[in-house]
């Protein structure tokens, strides 16, 4: 149920609508108990104050608003591969432009602080991708990184519980997780810190439950069979936000 991460078709498929993101990232802001990945990504970025701000995988552009609503000074940058993403963030006024971020379209220690939300699990290619990261950030600068866990064990019980199914199969491990996020930007970076955040979406309503399930690819047409909650479900989420300084 939740190998479509590292599916290359599956991915760009997923991202030329954004419904489904949508409703994904509104269960997080509405649902989530516990620590906040989102919180810790924004504090990280406050701390930095950074003067030349990248995002990679920019989605829906809601942390480039963000930010460009509290760093009122910054030059504020976002990219996307999916060109409908593009398309929103600049409808919400985001200077966004499609790019892969293998091959990033900027010259060498062009910003002091690149931000990667829940993009780098989906690239193959993933040490490319953080040594151009690495490339664009000046010396001293500072990459912020949210990804998610290969421990996937009590989410997965979480689901068998709720569908009486039999024990769900685990997907293939992430490019980069929780588990080797930092061995792989220690190859690139002097200094990485990694904060975990283990939390759930609890979810009180079975139509908000139904909902998200519609929204997770892997689970299409599952919500028919969500039965009646008589107690809140509890979903639990395991991510990590690491903070890399110092390219080398």
């Amino acid at each position: 149920m939740t190998g479509w991460l590292e599916d290359p078709e599956a991915v760009a498929d997923q991202y030329e609508v954004d419904d489904d993101l949508r409703q994904r990232v509104l269960a997080h802001q509405e649902l989530l108990v516990g620590p906040n990945d989102e919180d810790i990504v924004r504090s990280r970025v406050l701390g930095v104050q950074p003067r030349r701000l990248l995002e990679v995988g920019c989605g829906l552009g809601a942390f480039c608003t963000w930010a460009t609503a509290h760093l009122v000074e910054a030059e504020i940058v976002a990219v996307d591969l999916s060109e409908r993403m593009v398309e929103l963030a600049i409808g919400m006024g985001v200077d966004a432009l499609q790019a892969d971020v293998r091959h990033l379209p900027f010259a060498a220690a062009r910003f002091d602080c690149v931000v990667a939300n829940f993009v780098l699990y989906h690239v193959s290619e993933i040490e490319r991708a953080i040594s151009e990261l690495a490339r664009v950030l000046e010396g001293e600068g500072v990459l912020v990184a949210s990804t998610a866990s290969d421990d996937t064990e009590s989410r997965r019980l979480a689901w068998s519980v709720l569908f009486d199914e039999g024990p769900i199969a685990a997907a293939p491990p992430l490019s980069f997780s929780r588990e080797t996020g930092r061995r792989l930007l220690l190859q690139t970076f002097e200094s990485v810190e990694q904060i975990d955040c283990d939390a759930a979406l609890v979810f009180e309503s079975r139509d908000r439950l139904i909902a998200y399930i519609e929204s997770l690819p892997p689970m299409k047409g599952l919500g028919a069979k969500v039965p009646e909650l008589t107690e809140p479900f509890r979903l639990p989420t395991k991510t990590t936000v690491f903070a890399a300084t110092n390219p080398k």
